[in-house]
């Protein structure tokens, strides 16, 4: 049980983690929230585009360098904005929450958006009519991002290998296609709304066989439906119909590690759900990543065994942010210096390289009056970065007048 007092100094603590723990890094006057690019495709034969969102901490020096998992966002143009938005607030740390890991976003606009989107061609349209043929450029589209824009990202970006791949709608259609067809490409997906009545419910029929042959899948998978009008009133949506075949048809392979989950959006429509559908998605692939800051509070090590059960679930490390512990450490400094000395003792453990960490255990070992430590980590702080002026100033101070 959580101790009162501790309830009682989260409660003040509210105030410190009002802002992201890396509203310092972004320092100019324009707020920034992407860049644009483009690369040559070879294997869809013209250019492509891709626009990167950066977390704030990707360039701040102030803390040491980390690698990103990578959300790539199927109809990039239209969701940029919204996902990038999301994906902060739920791992920036504003007022303390970390729902997620930090991410990377690389978001793809379209060119030829059916001719990219769709798995298959098909004459047959949303209600089994006769239509022109178009479609079928998904396996195509995928292979650009395979070999092409991975190795690209990849080379650019301090990315981990940890990939998530979103779609809505048509991209919802080949996220789907994703997981069942190049399961090695995406760790974990988020499908809103699929197209799944594409070709007559071609990869719906494919999935239901799939999913039932196939052992030892590894993904995080989470599609929605949205409330969207029936083809005959009174009826459930085709949309709807359809995306709830294909989570019944992946619960034969549920393990610890094939995890799926569904949800219908009663109050939103096709147009409206991915935002939500986002947010919850996100939930649930990193289900278990936020860490409890109460009993953090209470025992400085909760963190360190809450991310290594992390790591343990997803099977590569994690670590609880060096900003996250760092606000910690200084929130506790006047009230429990010898708590505040855990939480930086802990950071310069697990960020060694990092110049802040190494000046933040100084500041507290000063306060406690622990000169030669104070001294010692002022000292490994000008050693990782010689023009840390406050380790300068603070180890004169420390040392006195030289005669």
């Amino acid at each position: 049980m959580i101790k009162r007092h501790v309830w009682c100094l989260f409660a003040s603590l509210l105030a410190v983690f009002v802002l992201p723990l890396d509203a310092g890094a972004q320092r100019d006057a324009d707020v920034t929230i992407g860049e644009r690019f483009s690369m040559e495709s070879d294997v869809l034969g013209e250019e492509r585009a891709y626009w990167v969102y950066l977390p704030a901490s990707y360039h701040d020096d102030r803390f040491a360098a980390q690698r990103y998992p990578v959300l790539y966002l199927l109809d990039g143009d239209a969701h940029f904005h919204s996902a990038s938005g999301v994906v902060q607030f739920m791992s920036a740390g504003i007022n303390g929450n970390i729902q997620t890991p930090q991410m990377i976003i690389v978001a793809i606009p379209n060119t030829d958006r059916t001719r990219d989107l769709t798995p298959s061609e098909t004459t047959l349209g949303y209600d089994g009519s006769e239509v022109p043929a178009s479609g079928g450029g998904g396996d195509a589209f995928l292979e650009f991002i395979d070999k092409e824009l991975f190795a690209e990202i990849d080379a650019k970006y301090r990315t981990r290998p940890y990939r998530v791949l979103v779609g809505h709608s048509l991209g919802g259609l080949l996220t789907l296609h994703a997981l069942v067809d190049r399961p090695d490409m995406f760790q974990s997906y988020i499908a809103i709304d699929p197209s799944l009545w594409w070709n007559d419910q071609r990869l719906l029929k494919r999935a239901e066989t799939y999913f039932a042959e196939t052992k030892e899948l590894e993904a995080a998978v989470y599609v929605t439906f949205a409330n969207n009008p029936a083809l005959v009133p009174g009826e459930i949506s085709l949309m709807r119909q359809t995306g709830e075949a294909f989570a019944r048809a992946m619960e034969p392979a549920a393990s610890a590690r094939f995890r799926s989950a569904s949800r219908y959006f009663e109050a939103e429509d096709h147009g409206s759900v991915p935002l939500l559908s986002l947010y919850h998605g996100l939930l649930h692939i990193f289900d278990g990543y936020k860490p409890s800051i109460a009993a953090a509070l209470e025992d400085p090590t909760d963190l360190v065994t809450h991310f290594r059960e992390v790591s343990e679930r997803f099977g590569m490390e994690f670590v609880a942010p060096e900003p996250l512990v760092n606000q910690l450490g200084y929130a506790l400094l006047a009230r429990d210096v010898d708590k505040a000395i855990e939480f930086f003792a802990m950071n310069a453990e697990q960020y060694p390289e990092s110049y802040n960490v190494h000046d933040s255990l100084g500041e507290a070992y000063a306060a406690k009056d622990q000169t030669g430590l104070a001294i010692q980590s002022y000292e490994r702080s000008l050693a990782l970065n010689p023009d840390n002026d406050n380790a300068k100033t603070k180890l004169e101070a420390l040392r006195g007048p030289r005669r």
